[in-house]
Protein backbone atom coordinates (compact mmCIF):
# COMPACT_ATOMS: atom_id res chain seq x y z
CA UNK A 1 0.00 0.00 0.00
CA UNK A 2 1.27 3.31 -0.71
CA UNK A 3 1.12 6.15 2.20
CA UNK A 4 1.26 9.26 1.02
CA UNK A 5 0.54 12.57 3.99
CA UNK A 6 0.26 15.91 4.14
CA UNK A 7 2.82 17.74 5.77
CA UNK A 8 4.27 21.22 6.84
CA UNK A 9 6.40 22.62 3.67
CA UNK A 10 8.88 25.57 4.31
CA UNK A 11 8.27 27.72 1.69
CA UNK A 12 9.57 31.21 0.43
CA UNK A 13 7.21 33.91 2.61
CA UNK A 14 6.10 35.77 -0.35
CA UNK A 15 3.80 35.51 -3.33
CA UNK A 16 6.13 35.61 -6.10
CA UNK A 17 8.56 33.77 -6.00
CA UNK A 18 10.26 33.80 -9.80
CA UNK A 19 13.66 34.93 -8.70
CA UNK A 20 14.09 32.10 -5.60
CA UNK A 21 13.23 29.02 -7.96
CA UNK A 22 15.31 27.02 -9.67
CA UNK A 23 15.29 23.76 -12.40
CA UNK A 24 16.76 20.64 -10.74
CA UNK A 25 20.04 20.64 -9.91
CA UNK A 26 21.35 18.08 -12.41
CA UNK A 27 20.18 20.28 -15.52
CA UNK A 28 22.04 23.55 -14.10
CA UNK A 29 25.35 24.47 -15.39
CA UNK A 30 27.80 27.31 -14.38
CA UNK A 31 26.29 29.69 -16.52
CA UNK A 32 22.44 29.26 -15.49
CA UNK A 33 23.98 28.71 -12.04
CA UNK A 34 25.48 32.08 -12.20
CA UNK A 35 21.96 33.51 -13.89
CA UNK A 36 20.23 32.37 -11.12
CA UNK A 37 22.18 33.62 -8.30
CA UNK A 38 22.33 37.66 -9.96
CA UNK A 39 18.23 37.02 -9.64
CA UNK A 40 18.58 36.81 -5.65
CA UNK A 41 21.08 35.89 -3.52
CA UNK A 42 18.18 33.88 -1.66
CA UNK A 43 17.65 31.87 -4.49
CA UNK A 44 17.54 28.02 -3.98
CA UNK A 45 20.45 27.17 -6.24
CA UNK A 46 22.51 28.46 -3.51
CA UNK A 47 21.54 25.93 -0.98
CA UNK A 48 21.08 22.96 -4.16
CA UNK A 49 24.37 23.38 -5.49
CA UNK A 50 26.02 25.80 -2.75
CA UNK A 51 29.59 26.33 -3.07
CA UNK A 52 31.98 26.46 -0.11
CA UNK A 53 31.61 29.35 2.74
CA UNK A 54 35.10 30.49 3.87
CA UNK A 55 35.46 28.19 6.72
CA UNK A 56 32.84 24.97 5.95
CA UNK A 57 32.21 22.64 3.12
CA UNK A 58 29.51 23.12 0.25
CA UNK A 59 27.30 21.22 2.26
CA UNK A 60 28.30 22.97 5.39
CA UNK A 61 27.29 25.71 3.89
CA UNK A 62 24.25 24.83 2.19
CA UNK A 63 22.88 24.01 5.77
CA UNK A 64 24.16 27.58 7.50
CA UNK A 65 22.25 29.13 4.49
CA UNK A 66 19.15 27.22 4.99
CA UNK A 67 19.17 27.71 8.45
CA UNK A 68 20.38 31.55 8.41
CA UNK A 69 17.34 32.19 5.67
CA UNK A 70 14.88 30.60 8.04
CA UNK A 71 16.13 32.76 11.07
CA UNK A 72 15.65 35.73 9.00
CA UNK A 73 12.25 34.80 7.49
CA UNK A 74 12.99 34.01 4.18
CA UNK A 75 11.61 30.91 4.43
CA UNK A 76 8.89 30.08 6.65
CA UNK A 77 7.44 26.51 7.84
CA UNK A 78 3.37 26.34 7.40
CA UNK A 79 1.73 26.28 10.69
CA UNK A 80 -1.07 23.99 9.23
CA UNK A 81 -0.30 20.66 8.06
CA UNK A 82 -1.19 20.74 4.42
CA UNK A 83 -0.97 19.45 0.29
CA UNK A 84 0.23 21.32 -2.00
CA UNK A 85 -1.22 21.33 -5.32
CA UNK A 86 0.91 22.89 -8.06
CA UNK A 87 -0.11 23.61 -11.62
CA UNK A 88 2.60 24.53 -14.68
CA UNK A 89 1.10 25.79 -17.69
CA UNK A 90 3.99 25.29 -20.57
CA UNK A 91 3.96 25.24 -24.37
CA UNK A 92 4.82 22.54 -26.75
CA UNK A 93 5.28 23.54 -30.27
CA UNK A 94 3.39 25.96 -29.73
CA UNK A 95 0.79 24.31 -28.20
CA UNK A 96 -0.49 25.54 -24.28
CA UNK A 97 -0.40 22.77 -21.95
CA UNK A 98 -1.28 22.31 -18.24
CA UNK A 99 -0.21 19.68 -16.11
CA UNK A 100 -1.49 19.58 -13.11
CA UNK A 101 -0.64 17.56 -9.11
CA UNK A 102 0.12 18.48 -5.87
CA UNK A 103 2.76 17.70 -3.58
CA UNK A 104 2.93 15.59 -0.41
CA UNK A 105 5.41 13.35 1.71
CA UNK A 106 5.75 9.67 0.62
CA UNK A 107 6.65 6.64 3.14
CA UNK A 108 9.59 5.06 1.41
CA UNK A 109 9.98 1.29 0.16
CA UNK A 110 12.83 -0.45 -0.37
CA UNK A 111 14.28 0.44 -3.72
CA UNK A 112 14.15 -2.44 -6.55
CA UNK A 113 13.02 -4.82 -3.94
CA UNK A 114 9.62 -5.33 -5.83
CA UNK A 115 7.97 -5.53 -2.72
CA UNK A 116 6.57 -2.14 -2.17
CA UNK A 117 3.83 -0.20 -3.67
CA UNK A 118 6.83 2.53 -4.93
CA UNK A 119 8.21 1.20 -8.14
CA UNK A 120 11.24 2.31 -10.29
CA UNK A 121 12.21 2.26 -14.12
CA UNK A 122 15.72 3.50 -13.90
CA UNK A 123 19.24 2.89 -11.53
CA UNK A 124 20.67 6.40 -10.60
CA UNK A 125 24.27 7.31 -11.17
CA UNK A 126 26.58 6.38 -7.77
CA UNK A 127 28.11 9.79 -8.04
CA UNK A 128 24.64 11.68 -8.03
CA UNK A 129 23.75 9.40 -4.80
CA UNK A 130 26.72 10.14 -3.13
CA UNK A 131 26.52 14.16 -3.87
CA UNK A 132 22.74 14.70 -2.45
CA UNK A 133 23.33 12.40 0.20
CA UNK A 134 26.29 14.75 1.70
CA UNK A 135 23.34 17.54 1.23
CA UNK A 136 20.39 15.52 2.95
CA UNK A 137 22.39 14.92 6.17
CA UNK A 138 23.71 18.59 6.18
CA UNK A 139 19.87 20.06 5.75
CA UNK A 140 18.17 17.49 7.44
CA UNK A 141 15.41 18.14 4.04
CA UNK A 142 14.14 17.18 0.98
CA UNK A 143 14.69 20.71 -1.07
CA UNK A 144 13.82 19.08 -4.09
CA UNK A 145 11.09 16.62 -4.73
CA UNK A 146 11.09 13.45 -6.34
CA UNK A 147 8.50 13.20 -9.66
CA UNK A 148 5.85 10.80 -9.54
CA UNK A 149 2.91 8.92 -11.32
CA UNK A 150 0.33 7.27 -10.47
CA UNK A 151 -2.84 6.00 -11.97
CA UNK A 152 -6.67 8.08 -11.54
CA UNK A 153 -8.74 6.12 -13.50
CA UNK A 154 -12.41 7.35 -11.78
CA UNK A 155 -10.31 10.95 -11.77
CA UNK A 156 -10.67 11.70 -8.47
CA UNK A 157 -7.50 13.76 -7.92
CA UNK A 158 -8.08 15.17 -11.06
CA UNK A 159 -11.06 16.56 -10.05
CA UNK A 160 -9.79 18.40 -7.37
CA UNK A 161 -7.40 19.19 -8.94
CA UNK A 162 -9.08 21.12 -11.12
CA UNK A 163 -11.81 22.52 -8.58
CA UNK A 164 -8.47 23.91 -6.67
CA UNK A 165 -7.11 25.67 -9.73
CA UNK A 166 -10.13 28.09 -9.42
CA UNK A 167 -9.11 29.42 -6.07
CA UNK A 168 -6.74 32.27 -5.98
CA UNK A 169 -2.62 30.88 -5.61
CA UNK A 170 -0.90 30.70 -2.81
CA UNK A 171 2.51 31.61 -4.73
CA UNK A 172 3.75 32.00 -8.32
CA UNK A 173 6.42 31.93 -10.22
CA UNK A 174 7.74 32.35 -14.40
CA UNK A 175 10.92 30.72 -15.47
CA UNK A 176 13.53 31.06 -18.35
CA UNK A 177 11.17 28.69 -19.86
CA UNK A 178 7.95 31.26 -19.90
CA UNK A 179 6.53 28.28 -17.98
CA UNK A 180 4.35 29.46 -15.38
CA UNK A 181 4.03 28.07 -12.03
CA UNK A 182 0.84 27.85 -9.44
CA UNK A 183 1.13 26.58 -6.10
CA UNK A 184 -2.04 26.66 -3.75
CA UNK A 185 -1.45 25.09 -0.03
CA UNK A 186 -4.81 23.12 1.12
CA UNK A 187 -5.46 22.21 4.53
CA UNK A 188 -8.90 21.39 4.17
CA UNK A 189 -9.28 18.37 5.90
CA UNK A 190 -11.53 16.19 3.89
CA UNK A 191 -9.74 16.84 0.67
CA UNK A 192 -6.45 15.53 2.85
CA UNK A 193 -8.60 12.38 3.95
CA UNK A 194 -9.83 12.18 0.67
CA UNK A 195 -6.55 12.27 -1.25
CA UNK A 196 -4.75 9.84 1.04
CA UNK A 197 -7.53 7.43 1.22
CA UNK A 198 -7.72 7.21 -2.59
CA UNK A 199 -4.13 6.97 -3.35
CA UNK A 200 -3.75 4.07 -0.42
CA UNK A 201 -4.12 1.06 -2.97
CA UNK A 202 -2.34 2.64 -6.05
CA UNK A 203 1.22 2.13 -7.18
CA UNK A 204 3.59 4.59 -7.48
CA UNK A 205 5.73 4.82 -10.42
CA UNK A 206 8.61 7.16 -10.10
CA UNK A 207 8.92 9.14 -13.27
CA UNK A 208 12.47 11.38 -12.47
CA UNK A 209 14.16 11.75 -9.80
CA UNK A 210 15.40 7.99 -8.91
CA UNK A 211 18.89 9.32 -7.32
CA UNK A 212 16.83 11.50 -5.10
CA UNK A 213 14.45 8.66 -3.70
CA UNK A 214 17.59 6.20 -3.55
CA UNK A 215 19.28 8.65 -1.14
CA UNK A 216 16.33 9.08 0.65
CA UNK A 217 16.05 5.40 1.52
CA UNK A 218 19.73 5.11 2.19
CA UNK A 219 19.41 8.48 4.82
CA UNK A 220 16.22 6.76 6.42
CA UNK A 221 17.86 3.83 6.82
CA UNK A 222 21.13 4.83 8.33
CA UNK A 223 19.01 7.73 10.91
CA UNK A 224 16.71 4.57 11.77
CA UNK A 225 20.21 2.71 13.25
CA UNK A 226 21.19 5.10 14.94
CA UNK A 227 17.74 6.52 16.31
CA UNK A 228 16.97 5.50 20.26
CA UNK A 229 13.43 6.51 20.15
CA UNK A 230 12.53 5.30 16.44
CA UNK A 231 9.38 5.44 15.09
CA UNK A 232 7.47 4.49 11.72
CA UNK A 233 6.10 7.73 12.01
CA UNK A 234 8.88 9.83 12.16
CA UNK A 235 9.46 12.46 8.75
CA UNK A 236 13.12 10.87 7.87
CA UNK A 237 10.57 7.68 6.90
CA UNK A 238 9.13 9.89 3.69
CA UNK A 239 10.50 11.58 1.23
CA UNK A 240 9.40 14.89 -0.84
CA UNK A 241 7.06 13.64 -4.32
CA UNK A 242 4.92 15.37 -6.95
CA UNK A 243 2.65 12.83 -7.77
CA UNK A 244 0.72 13.72 -10.92
CA UNK A 245 -2.21 11.77 -12.42
CA UNK A 246 -0.88 9.24 -15.35
CA UNK A 247 -3.95 10.16 -17.25
CA UNK A 248 -3.17 14.17 -17.25
CA UNK A 249 -3.35 15.58 -20.81
CA UNK A 250 -0.04 17.93 -19.32
CA UNK A 251 1.85 14.63 -19.47
CA UNK A 252 5.02 15.75 -21.84
CA UNK A 253 7.94 12.93 -21.91
CA UNK A 254 10.48 14.01 -24.54
CA UNK A 255 13.77 11.15 -25.77
CA UNK A 256 16.92 11.98 -24.31
CA UNK A 257 18.79 11.95 -27.41
CA UNK A 258 22.84 10.69 -27.21
CA UNK A 259 26.10 12.15 -29.06
CA UNK A 260 28.58 9.24 -28.76
CA UNK A 261 32.23 8.59 -30.76
CA UNK A 262 31.00 6.05 -33.56
CA UNK A 263 32.05 2.68 -32.71
CA UNK A 264 34.65 0.72 -35.24
CA UNK A 265 31.74 -1.67 -35.11
CA UNK A 266 28.60 0.63 -35.94
CA UNK A 267 28.30 -0.37 -39.41
CA UNK A 268 28.79 -4.14 -38.94
CA UNK A 269 26.50 -4.27 -36.36
CA UNK A 270 23.73 -2.28 -38.58
CA UNK A 271 24.05 -4.34 -41.41
CA UNK A 272 23.49 -7.63 -39.50
CA UNK A 273 20.89 -6.41 -37.14
CA UNK A 274 18.90 -3.47 -38.79
CA UNK A 275 17.19 -2.23 -42.13
CA UNK A 276 18.07 0.77 -43.00
CA UNK A 277 15.35 2.89 -44.61
CA UNK A 278 15.21 6.91 -45.16
CA UNK A 279 14.74 9.95 -43.09
CA UNK A 280 11.28 10.50 -44.58
CA UNK A 281 9.82 7.62 -43.33
CA UNK A 282 10.71 8.35 -39.41
CA UNK A 283 7.24 9.78 -39.02
CA UNK A 284 5.43 6.75 -39.95
CA UNK A 285 7.77 4.27 -38.11
CA UNK A 286 8.02 5.76 -34.77
CA UNK A 287 4.11 4.67 -34.68
CA UNK A 288 4.86 1.07 -35.04
CA UNK A 289 4.94 -1.21 -32.04
CA UNK A 290 9.14 -1.71 -32.09
CA UNK A 291 10.11 1.99 -32.29
CA UNK A 292 12.94 3.08 -35.01
CA UNK A 293 16.76 4.25 -34.48
CA UNK A 294 17.83 7.45 -36.40
CA UNK A 295 21.33 8.06 -37.08
CA UNK A 296 22.93 11.28 -38.01
CA UNK A 297 26.55 10.13 -39.30
CA UNK A 298 28.77 11.59 -41.90
CA UNK A 299 25.99 14.42 -42.96
CA UNK A 300 23.57 12.36 -43.39
CA UNK A 301 20.45 11.08 -41.55
CA UNK A 302 19.60 7.00 -41.69
CA UNK A 303 16.67 5.40 -39.73
CA UNK A 304 17.27 2.17 -38.40
CA UNK A 305 14.70 -0.68 -37.54
CA UNK A 306 15.00 -4.45 -36.03
CA UNK A 307 15.32 -7.19 -39.21
CA UNK A 308 13.56 -9.62 -36.81
CA UNK A 309 12.15 -9.57 -33.55
CA UNK A 310 14.38 -12.99 -32.06
CA UNK A 311 17.20 -10.54 -32.24
CA UNK A 312 15.57 -8.50 -29.61
CA UNK A 313 14.01 -11.92 -27.41
CA UNK A 314 17.71 -13.11 -27.44
CA UNK A 315 19.73 -9.61 -26.72
CA UNK A 316 17.12 -8.93 -23.72
CA UNK A 317 16.12 -12.59 -22.68
CA UNK A 318 13.69 -12.42 -19.70
CA UNK A 319 12.55 -8.71 -20.65
CA UNK A 320 9.37 -7.38 -21.37
CA UNK A 321 7.98 -6.52 -24.81
CA UNK A 322 7.62 -2.99 -23.60
CA UNK A 323 10.82 -3.03 -22.51
CA UNK A 324 12.54 -4.38 -25.99
CA UNK A 325 10.50 -3.08 -28.58
CA UNK A 326 11.48 0.42 -27.10
CA UNK A 327 14.51 2.36 -29.13
CA UNK A 328 17.04 2.89 -26.29
CA UNK A 329 16.85 -0.36 -25.29
CA UNK A 330 18.08 -1.86 -29.04
CA UNK A 331 20.73 0.89 -28.93
CA UNK A 332 21.96 -0.13 -25.44
CA UNK A 333 21.51 -3.83 -26.18
CA UNK A 334 22.54 -4.34 -30.09
CA UNK A 335 23.65 -1.68 -31.32
CA UNK A 336 26.08 -0.33 -28.88
CA UNK A 337 26.16 -3.00 -26.02
CA UNK A 338 30.03 -2.47 -25.41
CA UNK A 339 29.17 1.78 -24.68
CA UNK A 340 28.55 2.65 -20.77
CA UNK A 341 25.98 4.86 -20.23
CA UNK A 342 27.72 6.84 -18.49
CA UNK A 343 30.44 7.72 -22.14
CA UNK A 344 27.59 9.01 -23.88
CA UNK A 345 26.22 13.02 -23.72
CA UNK A 346 22.66 12.91 -23.32
CA UNK A 347 20.58 16.09 -24.95
CA UNK A 348 17.12 16.56 -25.51
CA UNK A 349 16.93 18.69 -28.53
CA UNK A 350 17.68 16.36 -31.80
CA UNK A 351 19.05 19.67 -33.77
CA UNK A 352 21.18 20.43 -30.47
CA UNK A 353 22.31 16.49 -30.79
CA UNK A 354 22.92 16.77 -34.63
CA UNK A 355 25.41 20.48 -34.10
CA UNK A 356 27.22 18.79 -31.50
CA UNK A 357 28.33 15.54 -33.32
CA UNK A 358 28.78 17.84 -36.15
CA UNK A 359 31.29 19.95 -33.97
CA UNK A 360 32.83 17.43 -32.10
CA UNK A 361 33.07 14.95 -35.02
CA UNK A 362 31.08 12.80 -33.27
CA UNK A 363 27.56 11.05 -34.34
CA UNK A 364 23.90 11.74 -33.18
CA UNK A 365 21.41 8.96 -31.77
CA UNK A 366 18.08 10.55 -32.20
CA UNK A 367 15.59 7.96 -30.29
CA UNK A 368 11.42 8.26 -30.23
CA UNK A 369 9.84 9.05 -26.49
CA UNK A 370 9.19 6.19 -24.20
CA UNK A 371 5.67 6.13 -23.59
CA UNK A 372 4.00 6.26 -20.28
CA UNK A 373 2.21 2.84 -21.09
CA UNK A 374 5.81 1.73 -21.57
CA UNK A 375 7.01 3.09 -18.24
CA UNK A 376 4.51 1.54 -16.43
CA UNK A 377 4.75 -1.44 -17.53
CA UNK A 378 8.59 -1.74 -17.35
CA UNK A 379 8.09 -0.56 -13.56
CA UNK A 380 5.68 -3.09 -12.66
CA UNK A 381 7.60 -5.87 -14.21
CA UNK A 382 10.90 -4.48 -11.72
CA UNK A 383 12.64 -3.93 -15.24
CA UNK A 384 15.30 -1.15 -15.34
CA UNK A 385 15.03 1.01 -18.43
CA UNK A 386 18.73 2.15 -19.75
CA UNK A 387 20.27 5.34 -18.01
CA UNK A 388 17.97 8.78 -19.41
CA UNK A 389 15.38 6.59 -21.15
CA UNK A 390 12.58 9.62 -20.12
CA UNK A 391 13.02 13.25 -20.02
CA UNK A 392 9.60 14.98 -18.56
CA UNK A 393 9.30 18.24 -19.48
CA UNK A 394 8.82 21.17 -17.51
CA UNK A 395 11.01 20.22 -14.87
CA UNK A 396 9.73 20.44 -11.50
CA UNK A 397 10.79 23.75 -9.86
CA UNK A 398 13.30 23.19 -6.95
CA UNK A 399 12.17 26.06 -4.17
CA UNK A 400 8.19 25.54 -4.69
CA UNK A 401 8.12 23.81 -1.39
CA UNK A 402 10.46 21.83 1.08
CA UNK A 403 10.41 19.25 3.47
CA UNK A 404 12.11 19.05 6.77
CA UNK A 405 13.17 15.83 7.92
CA UNK A 406 14.10 16.99 11.38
Amino acid sequence: MAEIKAFQAIRYSKKSITDFICPPYDVVDSEEKERLRKLSPFNIVNIELSDPGDKNNKYKNAASLFNAWQSEGVLVRDKEISLYFYEQIFEVCGIEMTRKGFFATLRLDEPYSGKGSVKSHEKALARSKTDRLRLLKATKANISPVFCLFEDEKLVITDICRKIAKRVPSATARDKERTFHKLWVVSDEDIIKTVEEYLSDKKIFIAEGHHRYETAWDYSQEIKEKDENYSPEKEYNYVLVYLCPMEDPGISIWPAHRVIKAPTDLESKIEKYFDVHPAKDFHRLSKKEIQPIVIFKDGRYRIFTIKKEAFLKKAMPGKSKAYRNLAVSALHYILMPEIDASEFTYVENDKEAVSLAQKTGRIAVIVPATPVKSLKTVSLNNEMLPQKSTYFYPKLASGIVIASLA
